[in-house]
């Protein structure tokens, strides 16, 4: 008895010693030699699959099977192996640690959709996750049935009476998944998409697209995480288009004071026709008003007589100025200077075009360029903007604001 428990012993140290060795070989001259050659590759696969988490499971995956090759011979056939129990862990045990290399693997599929132009905008992430919940459950199954000694199929024929307790359990994992479907089908959201969320308080750069959630990175570099169902079913503004038509709005007025607006005098109107955007539009209305007061049976009445006002000189300018701006798209592009209806605060002139750029910062000085010349060149045409408590003192000595006595 004694020699026997010394002979599986010495067996045992032999197998253990073994399967050192080839995990050792493995981590140290087998992996590391696959490394060089896929780093002299020019694909990038190769290289994912070379991560280090990947290869110690599969390090694992590799020692089970090598002992299993060599228990199932008669040299390394040892007692222990051989009890039901014993032998029913170390099943269980190889089933985790196989189901633990295919989760890494399709991990690995993850990080490779990343590097491929047509899939890297997708909800890849979001499958993969699915995928990921299926196999671990069926892992799971797996090794209850390897311990239990029982049947896969008869844990699988069980699961019909749990399927209402399953919906209730990942009823969010269910409802994630079809929204994740639906983003991808219907192109809601992209990795590097910037979108507004008001429900959430987002309003950045999408990052990540998982199973459950959306991170979105804020412009003051906070990240909103948003779960995934509520993208289909609150409102999303995705500014991807903006960037892909080329310019990006501009839409602000200037609130005109209405007590300022008034005909032009002659010499006013001799004055602005200096400027270069007025010289062809002061020429034309004065041809187009010559010939309208000429047919007024009594041209000396100056009610029905037409005059040339500030504003509307002060618009025609604007129009002007901007289509010289060769930071703007005002060919090809939606351009406006409209008259909104006026208000308590004054007449809206707002400036309705494009930039031909969409970066942020060269969009925010072309915008902000534009609109301090546009106020500075106001007082030519003798008009003032609504401004709170100055306004009333101005409108009295009839003065553009920024000339006001102390």
């Amino acid at each position: 008895m004694d020699n026997l428990l010394n002979s599986d012993a010495t067996t045992a140290l032999i197998l253990l010693g073994i399967l050192i060795v080839s995990y050792g070989i493995l981590r140290s001259i087998f992996f590391p030699a696959v490394k060089k050659l896929a780093n002299k590759t020019s694909t990038f696969i190769d290289d994912l699959f070379l991560d280090k988490k990947f290869l110690n499971r599969l390090s694992y995956v590799v020692v089970f099977i090598v002992f299993n090759i060599l228990t199932a011979t008669p040299e390394f056939s040892i007692d222990l192996f051989s009890n039901v129990i014993v032998s029913r862990l170390i099943d269980a045990a190889f089933a985790l640690l196989v189901g633990l290399t295919i989760l890494e693997v399709l991990s690995v599929f993850n990080k490779i959709s990343e590097k491929i132009d047509v899939l890297k905008d997708r909800p890849i992430k979001g499958y993969i996750q699915i995928l990921k919940i299926i196999i671990s459950a069926f892992v799971v199954i797996i090794i209850f049935a390897i311990v239990t000694g029982q049947s896969v199929a008869y844990y699988i024929s069980g699961l019909g009476a749990l399927t209402a307790v399953l919906l209730l359990v990942f009823q969010d994992t269910i409802l994630s998944f079809v929204a994740s479907v639906q983003i991808g089908q219907n192109d809601i959201i992209k990795i590097g998409d910037w979108i507004e969320v008001p429900e959430f308080g987002a309003d950045g750069d999408v990052v990540d697209i998982a199973l459950h959630t959306v991170k979105v990175q804020n412009w003051d570099k906070t990240i909103t995480t948003i779960p995934t169902s509520k993208i289909v079913n609150t409102s999303v503004k995705n500014w991807r288009a903006m960037s892909e038509y080329g310019g990006r709005r501009i839409k602000r007025s200037l609130l005109i004071d209405i007590s300022s607006i008034k005909f032009l005098t002659a010499k006013e109107i001799s004055e602005l026709e200096k400027l270069a955007p007025l010289k062809d539009y002061i020429s034309f209305k004065n041809n187009e008003l010559s010939e309208f007061n000429a047919s007024i049976e009594n041209p000396d009445n100056n009610i029905e007589t037409r005059k040339l006002t500030n504003i509307g000189t002060y618009r025609a300018y604007v129009e002007n100025y901007l289509k010289q701006n060769s930071n703007l798209n005002t060919e090809t592009m939606t351009f406006l200077v409209r008259q909104l209806p006026s208000s308590p605060e004054g007449v809206p002139l707002e400036i309705y075009t494009f930039t031909n750029t969409t970066e942020w910062e060269a969009y925010e000085k072309i915008q902000s360029d534009i609109f301090d010349h546009l106020f500075a060149i106001l007082p030519k045409f003798g008009l003032r903007v609504f401004q709170n408590g100055l306004l009333e003192a101005v409108a009295v000595k009839n003065l553009p604001f920024n000339q006001l006595d102390e």
